[in-house]
């Protein structure tokens, strides 16, 4: 017997954000939206479904609000907050170059 595919609320897509953001595994997010394991994993693996992509998002937004909070303190002179933003924007520079090397341009 076919499964349906699942269908996802404009809530779910939302509270799928914000687990992401706080650094919840898809299998978890699965587990909270009490929604079908396989079923939300299927749309996770899709990159350009809506759950992947709030999903994506909610990571990005997360880390920039992380960063931009960093740089705000970093520009106020704290100088921890500076080593550590440096030491941030280092790493995430590399795994962008990374990525692109072995990835090409298009990383989606």
């Amino acid at each position: 017997m076919k499964e349906l595919p699942l269908l996802i609320t404009e809530e779910e897509i939302q509270m799928t954000m914000d687990l992401a953001a706080c650094n919840y595994s898809p299998e978890n997010i699965a587990k909270q939206l009490e929604l079908p394991k396989k079923g939300f994993m299927a749309l996770w693996y899709d990159k350009r479904s809506d759950i992947r992509q709030a999903f994506d998002a909610g990571k990005l937004k997360a880390q920039f609000n992380i960063m931009n909070k960093q740089r705000e303190l970093a520009e106020s002179g704290n100088i921890t907050a500076a080593q550590i933003f440096l030491k941030e924007s280092r790493e995430i520079e590399i795994c962008n170059v990374r990525d692109r090397i072995l990835f090409g341009h298009d990383v989606d």
